[in-house]
């Protein structure tokens, strides 16, 4: 869907291109356009760290840290933040509104030691220690938040506990960085222990009520999918693209008529609200896609069809192979002992009430739940009202453990 709407952006602009400008005032993009997540760290003087680590199954993951915030030093010991973002995002999200509107900018500044992740199949860990993504593609991108749960959660955890030399830290996830949690916590429940307290933005578990329009789509065609999957091993989908950038950069900022049709873009991805900042669209799309798998998208689409929140359906035959029974197992969301909280917005596409309800009565140490009015699936990261709405209760929340 993403994609034929940026075909539509550019044939919208071709036509206004030939009409010309001379109704529209046109500025230049945002400054933070075209940077990257260390360039943007970086630009606004936080200390930046890039540590690579390898999963068990081989999978090398970038983690983007930052150490303290701009107005600190480094040799105090701060409690330990790890921050998961969800499908096609990346550490970048996490610091792309800048400074004072950035969750990850907020922690370093309230004396937290901030973590950024990337996880498999992303921009910044698209590489494994003896697999090629681009030729050896079915064994590389045959992985969902099950494996992301399973692989890359503990190895990210152990590496941050070991080099701070801390027992716990803070976990903060946004919709699929809180399912691979759930996965985790529930499958490998050693690991609550290590866990002060979870953040789960827009989280997702169950998913029997979401709405989203490539939910449905991976839900109605998934033999469909299947098969092409089969057949072609493209399985990698919204890789990281600079060209991207480029287009959104033209398109896509303040003062050119085909802005509207880009906010249709994140509208369509999360649902209709009035949070969007628009000016910052360009900034957005120099990091985010990032890259996934086409089989994430399977596995939650199985997710819906079923209502269960439970393990990857590879087909009776398989199954039987890889979990001894003919039907994936469930997670068991009473295993988590975590401390736990959860925000979601009322407009979120893919967090239904509904949904959102059976995993907190589930899970067995929910701190609190919190909808926000007016909210969608995209708004608890870069929503114009997210600092005072949601990020500064996370801040207080945290101070508490």
């Amino acid at each position: 869907v993403p994609a034929m709407l940026f075909k539509v952006i550019i044939f919208v602009a071709l036509v206004v291109f030939t009409n010309g400008y001379d109704d529209y005032e046109v500025r230049r993009p945002p400054p933070d356009t075209f940077l990257n997540v260390k360039q943007l760290i970086e630009k606004y003087r936080y200390p930046f760290e890039n540590h690579t680590v390898q999963t068990e199954d081989g999978y090398m993951l970038q983690i983007h840290r930052i150490p303290h915030g701009r107005n600190s030093k480094g040799n105090i010991t701060r409690p330990a933040v790890l921050v998961v973002p969800g499908v096609f995002c990346s550490s970048a999200d996490w610091v792309n509104m800048g400074p004072e509107r950035s969750l990850g900018f907020i922690l370093a500044d309230e004396g937290y030691d901030v973590w950024l992740a990337n996880t498999r199949g992303t921009r910044w860990s698209r590489k494994h220690a003896w697999l090629d993504p681009d030729v050896d593609k079915k064994e590389y991108w045959t992985f969902s938040f099950q494996q992301i749960g399973e692989y890359d959660l503990p190895e990210l955890i152990d590496h941050i506990l070991d080099q701070t030399n801390q027992e716990k830290l803070f976990y903060i996830g946004h919709s699929q960085g809180t399912t691979s949690f759930f996965a985790l916590t529930s499958s490998k429940p050693e690991y609550n222990k290590k866990v002060r307290l979870s953040i789960t933005l827009a989280p997702a578990a169950y998913a029997g009520h979401m709405r989203g329009l490539l939910i449905n789509f991976f839900a109605i065609f998934e033999d469909q999918i299947a098969e092409y999957l089969k057949k072609y091993e493209r399985y990698e989908t919204f890789p990281h693209n600079p060209l991207l950038s480029l287009i959104a950069s033209g398109l896509c900022q303040d003062g050119v008529p085909t802005q509207e049709i880009c906010a249709l873009v994140f509208h369509v991805a999360g649902g209709y609200s009035n949070q969007l900042n628009k000016t910052m669209i360009p900034v957005i799309a120099t990091n985010t896609p990032a890259g996934a798998s086409k089989v994430q998208g399977l596995h939650y689409g199985q997710l819906f069809k079923s209502k269960k929140f439970r393990k990857y359906d590879y087909g009776e035959e398989k199954n039987l192979e890889i979990y001894g029974q003919s039907s994936p197992p469930d997670y068991d969301l009473s295993r988590i002992t975590a401390p736990l909280a959860m925000y979601y917005g009322d407009k979120d596409l893919y967090c239904n009430k509904e949904d959102v309800d059976r995993t907190a009565a589930e899970v067995s140490n929910l701190v609190t739940k919190k909808v926000i009015k007016g909210f969608n699936h995209l708004d608890v990261l870069w929503g114009i009202d997210v600092v005072r709405l949601v990020f500064k209760d996370v801040i207080e929340l945290m101070k508490q453990y």
